[in-house]
């Protein structure tokens, strides 16, 4: 009888697409992940409950293939979206505006991300000698993946407050994510971030436009 966990491996093959062997979990976390994006542009609460679905596929993804910064980021993700799915059930309708930072929090951001980058790859670096029996290989890419991690954690909490700045840091993140994943050999995945890139880049040009409008409405008004 084969081991339940044995499914979540990615040695586990669901198919053989051009010669390489597509496995059940990469399927499960491209699939659910984009899903997911999608409903999140219909604004739909479905989201939520298949971005946790999402967070648990690639955590065991990610750890498979020495990528422990984004397996911790999925930590982040499911606490994240038990915390959407919450407040969409409890949401009152109120609107808030496109905002955007502005030069002064722009740079403190700019210096927390690459603080935030430095201390996690350095802690990253350590979780096989802390955990050598869980952590058996060293981490790869390490500060490129610790840059996406505390990236993302941003760009996302930025994004429930919409603030114009995180559609152009989630592009970064993507463009990374789509380096390193190409490099580590997960195609489904590399496909599924350029996809988020597009997205992101629709993000960045339809938040803009929705900023200017509001802009030049209060200057209007003033």
């Amino acid at each position: 009888m084969t081991d339940i966990f044995s499914y979540f491996s990615i040695e586990f093959p669901l198919l053989s697409v051009f010669g390489y062997p597509f496995s059940l979990i990469e399927f499960l976390g491209t699939s659910s992940g984009l899903f997911c994006v999608y409903l999140a542009s219909r604004n739909h609460i479905l989201t939520w409950p298949i971005g946790i679905f999402n967070s648990i596929c690639f955590f065991f993804l990610f750890f498979q293939i020495q990528l422990y910064s984004d397996m911790l980021l999925q930590i982040y993700f499911f606490g994240s979206s038990i915390y959407g799915w919450y407040v969409w059930r409890k949401r009152t309708g109120a609107y808030i505006k496109i905002q955007s930072l502005g030069r002064t929090k722009n740079t403190i951001l700019l210096f927390t991300i690459l603080l935030g980058t430095y201390v996690l790859g350095e802690m990253t670096s350590r979780l096989p000698l802390w955990f050598p029996q869980i952590f058996i290989k060293p981490p790869e890419f390490l500060y490129w993946d610790a840059f996406t991690t505390v990236a993302s954690i941003i760009a996302n909490f930025l994004l429930a407050q919409r603030k114009l700045e995180s559609w152009f840091l989630w592009v970064f993140v993507d463009v990374v994510c789509i380096l390193i994943y190409s490099l580590k050999g997960i195609p489904f995945v590399t496909m599924e971030y350029i996809v988020f890139l597009l997205i992101a880049f629709y993000g960045c040009y339809h938040w803009y436009r929705e900023y200017k409008l509001h802009s030049n409405g209060n200057q209007l008004s003033n």
